[in-house]
């Protein structure tokens, strides 16, 4: 008999780029399955089921263990040094389900720092299929990355993107709006300039050139599994674009592998999988 199956949704959050992570896993997944709340998983009462763990806990660390019903499948997952606190009190819950597959090195050397087995999973971001044909006209995205920053006339055909969504938007909403925003940047990107992580990464594992202009710390060292550049674009001077270093992405390999570890964590709990298919 199949375990039933949840992913994670997000009522804490505007970023979308949650929603995106829910999504990265979902391609995998291949019967039904429910939503539970990332930052409540504590309250959730219904049958037992599977949750993959994938992406950023939590804005409600307090809220940590999940429900008893809840059996975590902790693939991708990443904690900030500031609510560790809260996870280090309950070590024995992660030690009942390890390893514990960390999406970057810096949470899997604070898990293992509390004597827990972890690795570096990666994140699901990273298994999204190469796009099938390249945009016939390529537009330069730029997503949370401020025009003012490159020179007048090097913003010509450019579209700027937000990933941060209006706060009254549903569950639903913000899923259907994840879902169209992964498929124009998989139509109609030739580039992408962002400063968002899950901008960077789905578009790299997409085949799309990205250059990353955000924060690095910690939770940014994911980008560079992938080889995504990094630059620090600045308003004054201006950036020009012949300055970006701008390449196509190509980690094939470990994207097999990500996908073969995904698929036999899933599996191991009677989940059925597929291959993600390039849907363009």
């Amino acid at each position: 008999m199949l375990l039933k199956v949840a992913l994670l949704k997000y009522s804490n959050t505007t970023n979308i780029g949650d929603n995106i992570q829910t999504l990265a896993v979902e391609q995998h997944i291949d019967q039904s399955y429910d939503l539970v709340d990332r930052d409540f998983l504590c309250e959730y009462s219904g049958e037992p089921c599977a949750v993959v763990m994938n992406g950023w806990f939590t804005h409600e660390p307090q809220n940590w263990p999940p429900s008893p019903a809840i059996v975590p499948i902790f693939f991708g997952f990443h904690l900030s040094p500031s609510v560790a606190k809260y996870f280090e009190r309950h070590k024995e819950y992660l030690s009942r389900f390890a390893p514990i597959g960390c999406r970057d090195n810096a949470t899997a050397e604070i898990v293992m720092s509390w004597g827990i087995d972890a690795y570096v999973s990666g994140c699901a971001t990273m298994t999204f299929p190469n796009r099938m044909k390249e945009p016939s006209e390529p537009l330069l995205v730029l997503a949370d990355q401020t025009p003012k920053h490159l020179l007048r006339e090097e913003r010509r055909n450019h579209v700027f993107i937000s990933h941060e969504l209006p706060s009254y938007f549903s569950s639903s909403m913000k899923f259907a709006a994840a879902r169209e925003l992964l498929q124009f940047y998989r139509d109609r990107a030739g580039k992408v300039i962002t400063s968002r992580i899950h901008c960077a990464i789905p578009c790299a594992a997409m085949g799309i050139p990205v250059v990353y202009t955000g924060v690095r710390e910690g939770r940014t060292q994911v980008i560079d599994m992938v080889g995504i550049p990094s630059y620090k674009t600045r308003r004054i001077p201006r950036t020009r674009l012949s300055q970006l270093p701008f390449r196509k992405p190509s980690f094939e390999k470990l994207k097999e592998n990500i996908v073969a570890d995904l698929h036999r964590r899933l599996e191991t709990h009677g989940i059925k999988v597929r291959q993600p298919l390039d849907r363009g």
